[in-house]
């Protein structure tokens, strides 16, 4: 009997685009996950005199699906690295600070992101390996009440096997949400309930006749796009003005953890230098307090070079 307690998921970061890696595993610990692969059916349109179907012939091979984790200063890092890329590490201290932005460019001819090798162990027989896989969203939410949740939504890519090892993990503890602070344009906000951030690659696989069935290529399909909504009590009219204005300013939201090394904290900050509201909806819905849900969009800034910054300190060197 497979129990999913039992099971591990590793993250390696591949070196090239068509070659599987398992030389440098960040060790996940799993909410869920749902990778699965597909296996395409191709009916034949012919007709052979009889009432039975025609036959089939297997199609296109595509990897899929989501991977959630508790957001942890560790882990956190490879998730970011996964979506958005890692461009500088600062030390400080006995700690680091990286910062993550989304690429500006693809990472390769054949991928737009860095390809990931993903081992799966689901208790029972061998590890699987996905791999050529790439990390088209990524997801960030907390909620009051809750602990910080992290995502992945992934595709790719080619399957194999490989001996389950025994993983192993770091030290230290997820964000909870009573650990966040949050401001727009400068002034803060105290009546958040709840936050979901989505940074979409839009990404899709291509298919190519070069004598195989899984994807040459797996590259963009629009424009990177930085999704946020969320709500909060409706305490007064500012950040509804804001809506009607349509103005766009930045939004910064910090989570501060626990003390990892020489008194600095396992801290992430999201940057997003203009945030625009695309809806904003006051309503009363019974006799309690009030609260709003709203909808907005990190838009691109041309002073920063960026629509979404996350900047991450922990004690680990190098991702």
């Amino acid at each position: 009997m497979a129990y999913g307690q039992s099971g591990y998921l590793a993250i390696h970061f591949q070196d090239s685009y068509g070659t599987s890696n398992v030389d440098s595993a960040h060790y996940i610990p799993l909410v869920s996950e749902s990778v699965v692969e597909a296996v395409g059916q191709i009916v034949e349109n012919n007709m052979y005199g009889r009432l039975a179907e025609s036959p089939y012939h297997e199609g296109l091979h595509e990897i899929s699906g989501d991977i959630s984790t508790e957001a942890h200063p560790i882990y956190l890092g490879t998730f970011f690295k996964a979506a958005l890329g890692l461009t500088t590490v600062t030390a400080q201290g006995s700690s680091f600070v990286h910062e993550f932005l989304p690429a500006a460019a693809d990472w390769d001819e054949f991928a737009a992101v860095p390809p990931m090798t993903l081992e799966i162990h689901r208790d029972a027989g061998s590890a699987f390996l996905y791999y050529d896989v790439l990390a088209s969203e990524l997801l960030l939410e907390v909620a009051q009440g809750q602990l910080l949740t992290a995502g992945l939504t992934v595709l790719g890519g080619r399957f194999g096997r490989q001996v389950a090892v025994t993983p192993s993990f770091h030290a230290g503890r997820p964000w909870t949400w009573d650990v966040v602070s949050a401001s727009f344009d400068g002034s803060a906000i105290s009546d958040l309930r709840q936050f979901t951030l989505r940074f979409s690659n839009q990404l899709g696989a291509m298919y190519t006749l070069s004598g195989d069935k899984v994807p040459r290529r797996i590259k963009r399909e629009g424009s990177q796009q930085v999704a946020i909504e969320g709500t909060m009590l409706f305490q007064d009219q500012s950040l509804f003005q804001e809506f009607l204005d349509q103005s766009e300013k930045r939004l910064l939201l910090t989570f501060a953890g626990e003390t990892v090394a020489q008194s600095y904290q396992a801290q992430v900050t999201l940057d997003v230098p203009k945030l625009r509201f695309g809806e904003f909806k006051p309503g009363l819905s019974g006799p309690g307090q009030l609260e709003v849900s709203f909808t907005a969009a990190g838009v691109y800034d041309s002073t920063s070079s960026y629509a979404l910054r996350a900047t991450l300190t922990n004690t680990q060197p190098a991702y």
